[in-house]
């Protein structure tokens, strides 16, 4: 038993300790007087150092935490989350801090270790080296009970006002749970601050405390501001930033003086009796241009370097702008100011706004020509493999359909699984593949983890098979199977019940339709290329039958004739593929990246509680590593800041756009053509408004 308290409140302390040792007299408990402690200013407790400054880690699970190596598997990052989570009270916001760490014990989670996971495992070190000190509860100073909440987490301080210091007393976070997630924003900031009671229940039970947080909503009829108020749309460090900076046009003629080339320009128009341009004039101390365009204003002041920035920014990048597209902020800019070179440094402008590039790129041909595979020469040479689902948990406890589909005869292979981990697709290629068809030269398979699993890629190697993975967020490498994945979703649709929980009984007929019916590419049964033969159904029995005869002529006409379909089959394959050549190369535009290229890639993300249609569209940059195809090439994530180069990834070249660095914005704007090239040259012709 440890008992600790503060030195300003030993009487109190005393009459209780005299208590609890009375009661231990009387229950006729042994007391070894080598073990007991009393009055002691420093102890080691439970892996604590208890002394009068208050609770601290003991300094030998510091050492253990700082020699703590990397690690290489769940079970080393178990254990270190287990000795981080036994000091969570000592780190402000652990859930978060922790959440990447935390990702990789999630189940069917490949453990990779990146960037990202060592950055939160140095961050929790650290915060637990730096041998952070709580102090001890006082229950006659005033306690606050701080409370955030997060879409991800929730956390929570408990904090007394001690000798006129705020000082913490103990840290707590969480995670939310799966139904927490949906929960809205006053939800789970009331479900933060009831679960922050109960976490420090010990403490506040029958006292009074106050409760702080950042959402006034809670406060409900006691808020009493107006939202128009209390919810300033613009924060008021942009307004006065923005104000600040456009101010200055107001002495115009003095920031006009600051560019030597304007001032040369005012001086020279102000000492020349007659002006040979007549298209400038100095207004006020001020120099203008004329504006040649009859819908704006007659004279338009001319804009030093050093304002352009800003007026830029004011014209497309305010709330007021909006981020449109280029020939509207020029047409815009140009009817209210003027500087040499306006149309080419706009557009620079626009195409290098980092927001611009990130969410609307620039409107044109997507990148990339098609690149059909080559037709193959027989049955499951060639095979596509895919995971449908996850569909209604059926009567047979089934979640998934797992695909395969030839890509000569466009036979289609379905099986019902319990669940889409390796153990199951690998028995269905073995069982079904395999066994039965014998082992495909190539296999096309999407990125999913359960493909990439060692078991999959054991069996391919003992198989001798080529695994061929598409890349991310691009289906179409493997559209044969995606094709088909439609129309069985189709066909199950059409006799599922209510519920849904019938559709692995269907599963087997709709795959036999499907592989009856006549395929549209190669005109003819996808069974009977297969097979050599029409399939009979309940129907072809009804009927009576025409003797063919098994005789030898039969039997070789009946080889020919399928020989003969697959060619036929194969030649309509290499058709279709041209045909769909010349109609996806009249879309698209060839393009070409080069090593160390920067580049944005395309990643449809979505986020819990938000709008998909709100979320940025494309990330990075990535930086090109190499070409490994005419569409595909190898990129890694770039810091132009700290020129880090991080995890790689395998991109098609639709998903790519070229980066543009926005740091060149302003010397885009600066680097312009001189506005008098000779004063005593005759009148030149205004630059040009027009966007063409």
């Amino acid at each position: 038993m440890t008992l600790w308290y503060s030195p300003r409140r030993f009487p109190k302390i005393s009459e209780r300790l005299c208590c609890v040792l009375r009661c231990i007299q009387e229950a006729g408990l042994i007391r070894i007087s080598k073990k007991c402690l009393l009055g002691a200013k420093e102890i080691k407790t439970l892996g604590h150092l208890v002394s009068v400054e208050g609770i601290k880690i003991d300094p030998d699970k510091i050492k253990a935490v700082q020699n703590f190596p990397t690690p290489k598997n769940i079970q080393d990052v178990k254990s270190f989350l287990g000795l981080c989570s036994y000091y969570c009270r000592f780190i402000k916001y652990f859930c978060h801090r922790a959440r990447p760490l935390q990702v990789l014990l999630k189940n069917n989670y490949k453990f990779m270790w990146a960037e990202l996971q060592e950055e939160a495992f140095g961050d929790l070190k650290s915060a637990l080296i730096s041998e952070p000190i709580l102090s001890l509860f006082d229950e006659t100073a005033p306690t606050e009970l701080h409370t955030d909440a997060s879409g991800y987490g929730i956390g929570a301080v408990l904090v007394q006002q001690q000798d006129g210091r705020e000082k913490v007393i103990a840290y707590a976070s969480r995670t939310l749970t799966n139904p927490e997630t949906n929960y809205s924003t006053t939800e789970r900031e009331c479900l933060c601050a009831v679960w922050a009671i109960m976490k420090f229940r010990p403490y506040l039970f029958g006292k009074s405390f106050t409760i702080i947080r950042d959402h006034h909503s809670l406060l409900e009829k006691k808020h009493q501001d107006a939202d128009s108020l209390s919810r300033s749309p613009i924060e008021d460090g942009t307004i006065s930033e923005e104000i600040g900076a456009l101010s200055t046009i107001l002495n115009l003629g003095q920031e006009q003086r600051k560019d030597s080339e304007i001032s040369t320009t005012i001086q020279s128009c102000q000492e020349s009796k007659k002006s040979n341009r007549s298209d400038l004039q100095v207004i006020d101390e001020a120099l203008y241009k004329r504006n040649f365009d009859p819908s704006g204003k007659r004279w338009l002041p001319v804009i030093p370097k050093h304002l352009r920035l800003d007026i830029a920014r004011h014209i497309h990048d305010a709330p007021t702008a909006g981020h449109l597209e280029f020939i509207k902020t020029y047409v815009r800019l140009r009817k209210r100011c003027y500087w040499p070179g306006l149309y080419r440094s706009v557009r620079n402008y626009v195409t290098h706004c980092k927001e611009c590039q990130r969410k609307t790129p620039i409107p044109q041909k997507p990148p990339g020509h098609l690149m059909p595979m080559p037709a193959v020469e027989a049955p499951f040479h060639r095979v596509g493999v895919d995971l449908l689902g996850r569909f209604p948990k059926s009567l047979g406890d089934n979640k998934w359909i797992i695909v395969c589909t030839d890509y000569l005869t466009r036979y289609a292979i379905t099986k019902f699984l319990p669940s889409a981990d390796a153990p199951e697709v690998s028995k269905f290629m073995v069982e079904e593949i395999i066994l039965k068809h014998g082992a495909p030269r190539t296999i096309i398979a999407d990125r999913g983890q359960v493909f990439q699993s060692k078991l999959i890629f054991e069996i391919n190697r003992l198989c001798s098979v080529d695994l061929r993975m598409s890349t991310a967020y691009h289906p179409q490498t493997n559209g044969l199977t995606e094709r088909f994945n439609k129309t069985l979703a189709y066909l199950l649709s059409m006799y599922v019940d209510v519920e849904q929980r019938n559709w692995d009984q269907i599963l087997p007929f709709v795959t036999f339709a499907y592989n009856t019916a006549r395929q549209e590419t190669t005109g003819l049964k996808t069974f009977y290329l297969l097979h050599g033969r029409e399939a009979e159904t309940t129907l072809d029995t009804i009927f009576p039958h025409s003797p063919d005869g098994a005789t030898q002529d039969y039997l070789q006409r009946l080889l020919n004739q399928t020989k003969e379909s697959r060619q036929l089959a194969r030649l309509r394959t290499l058709e279709s593929q041209q045909k769909d050549l010349r109609i996806y190369d009249a879309k698209h535009r060839p393009f070409n990246y080069n090593p160390w290229d920067l580049v944005w890639t395309f990643t449809p993300v979505r986020k819990v509680g938000l709008s998909e249609k709100l979320l940025k569209r494309y990330f990075g940059p990535y930086q090109v590593v190499r070409k490994l195809s005419e569409v595909t090439y190898e990129v890694q994530v770039f810091d132009p800041l700290t020129k880090r180069r991080k995890i790689k990834d395998i991109v098609h070249v639709v998903r790519m756009n070229p980066y543009y660095d926005p740091d060149m914005q302003k010397d885009f704007l600066e680097d312009s053509p001189k506005i008098i090239q000779d004063t005593n040259s005759p009148r030149a012709e205004p630059e040009s408004t027009s966007p063409e």
